[in-house]
């Protein structure tokens, strides 16, 4: 069963899912992060609401402690727009760890994670679905591998899965590494942003660790018709990794939803994209991109 803001729901019932999205953001580094502040339940909803015309049903927000998770908020967007929402517990990269982490034993920060999972969040007690970790860029810090080496023991304890942040896509391997060490299993971790470095042979090594990538920058060459990215997708279908491929859309910015003035929004991927996508691959594989493979990682296993 997945914790979700409405409540445990079966991973064969998640149905079409984006594994790595933002619909609710209050950034604490304000103004440098005002272009990432999603914070009005009527527009997030309304972009929500296409994502389920389009034939969505479930997104994971992977927004993490400290920076401006609302896990209320996402109860709200849910109920009223029938889509299912999985949010997060765990950290970002070391520039928005916040500074209790700093102050507090591994033991301690164990418990709050813990807390979280076994009580719940805000005003609902809402329990999040998914951990998440994050490394900074060609670096991991020392407060990233703690922050690691905490989440990853809690996840495996509470049989979560993981998604993390790979910033420039960077790293995926050493996060990989660093986690798998804790024994955890790695296909139930998706490793987030690697699509940035358009390097399929690289994606591919990551592929081969047993995780899954999430494929969650295209959107981002509109007038190029996301060619590349495109191109990459049809590639690693065709050399038979299609089944560790979770594509999603990581459109946690202003500029990126319509409901905020931005483009392409959260239906892109369902209609746009996926009939650039068929000209390459059959429906089926596409279906394993946002559907099966997501629901796989995020079914988590017994601890």
């Amino acid at each position: 069963m997945i914790n979700t803001v409405t409540g445990p729901v079966k991973a064969s019932k998640l149905g079409t899912t984006y594994i790595h999205e933002h619909v609710i953001v209050h950034p604490n580094e304000l103004p440098a992060f005002e272009p990432y502040s999603l914070t009005n339940v009527d527009k997030s909803s309304r972009e929500v609401e296409s994502f389920v015309r389009a034939g969505g049903s479930t997104i994971v927000d992977l927004t993490p402690l400290n920076f401006g998770r609302d896990p209320d908020a996402l109860y709200e967007v849910s109920m009223r727009t029938g889509a299912t929402i999985v949010f997060t517990t765990g950290f970002h990269k070391d520039a928005h760890i916040p500074r209790w982490f700093f102050e507090m034993g591994d033991a301690e920060i164990a418990e709050v994670i813990e807390g979280e999972i076994e009580h719940g969040v805000g005003e609902l007690h809402l329990k999040p679905g998914v951990v998440k970790v994050g490394t900074s860029l060609d670096a991991i810090l020392p407060s990233e591998k703690r922050a690691i080496r905490i989440c990853s023991s809690v996840a495996r304890n509470a049989g979560l899965a993981m998604v993390t942040h790979c910033d420039k896509g960077r790293l995926a391997l050493e996060q990989l590494a660093e986690i798998s060490a804790c024994g955890v299993e790695l296909e139930h971790v998706c490793v987030s942003h690697t699509d940035l470095t358009l390097d399929a042979d690289y994606l591919k090594r990551v592929m081969d660790t047993g995780a899954c990538i999430s494929f969650d920058h295209v959107g981002r060459d509109l007038e190029g018709g996301d060619h590349e990215r495109v191109s990459i997708l049809a590639e690693l279908v065709r050399s038979g990794y299609g089944d560790r491929v979770c594509l999603a859309g990581d459109m946690g910015k202003k500029s990126y939803l319509p409901a905020y003035g931005g483009k392409p929004g959260f239906a892109y991927i369902l209609t746009t994209l996926r009939d650039r996508l068929l000209e390459h691959i059959d429906a089926r594989d596409f279906e394993r991109m946002v559907r099966d493979n997501p629901q796989r990682v995020l079914d988590g296993y017994e601890s």
